[in-house]
């Protein structure tokens, strides 16, 4: 999501640093959402077009684990960004109660997910599963345009599953041949596609904010950014 030139990876020396600490969170929680949803739609896309009974995969874990790793770090970021120091500043759209409000669906589905012991028999009632329920279109090509309808329901199946195919109502927004991503907990469900959307013209907002605000920082006075360390470790006898 980042360029290498991106202020949120070349933050000044002497910025505030508990700014320094928001910022370095909502930076780890915007690549968590980027790479979350980047395999989740290229996983679904790839789903809908090369299912078949002889191609069934043996499981459908991977891409709960980036739906539900997506929604999390979006809520992350819809924290850090509202806590973050002189947060009631920023103008419209991008006050943190307006973004709150956008991500409203976000936060209800991952109450379920976190509380889920707790609200088990409210979902067994709805006839839900502990995982929920992702829809999708899958598009083949555009032009002329061919699509599926894409569903995937885990867990028990009871006698009687009522579930209605993703038809998308209006126009969509489509990443790797995937669009109109749902995941259905309870009785919420989050357009995770829709989502990632103002997440991106979020990131836009927040680098062109922070690229205003250290266009007078001395540029050769940065910050540390990640830190990967190695070595070699020897554990023959004589050395223990």
């Amino acid at each position: 999501m980042f360029k290498p030139d991106s202020p949120f990876l070349n933050l000044p020396e002497n910025l505030n640093r508990k700014q320094a600490f928001y910022l370095d969170g909502i930076r780890h929680a915007f690549e968590i959402i980027e790479c979350a949803f980047s395999r989740l739609s290229a996983g679904l896309s790839e789903l809908g077009k090369n299912y078949s009974e002889k191609n069934r995969p043996s499981s459908y874990v991977a891409y709960y684990l980036d739906a539900w790793a997506f929604v999390d770090a979006l809520d992350r970021l819809v924290a850090l960004w509202k806590l973050q120091p002189s947060a009631h500043t920023i103008p419209d759209p991008w006050n943190p109660d307006k973004l709150k409000e956008k991500m409203r669906n976000i936060r209800d589905i991952r109450n379920v997910s976190d509380h889920l012991a707790q609200r088990a028999d409210q979902i067994i009632s709805k006839n839900s599963t502990a995982l929920g329920e992702l829809s999708w279109i899958t598009v083949i090509k555009l032009e002329p345009p061919e699509m599926k309808s894409c569903f995937i329901r885990p867990g028990i199946l009871s006698p009687k599953i009522h579930f209605q195919m993703n038809i998308p109502k209006q126009s969509m927004f489509v990443a790797n041949g995937a669009g109109n991503i749902l995941l259905k907990a309870h009785t919420y469900t989050a357009n995770l596609s829709e989502a990632y959307q103002h997440v991106i013209e979020l990131a836009e907002y927040a680098e062109a904010s922070l690229k205003s605000s250290f266009r007078n920082q001395d540029p050769g006075r940065l910050l540390g950014g990640d830190l990967f360390a190695i070595c070699d470790l020897d554990s023959s006898v004589e050395n223990n």
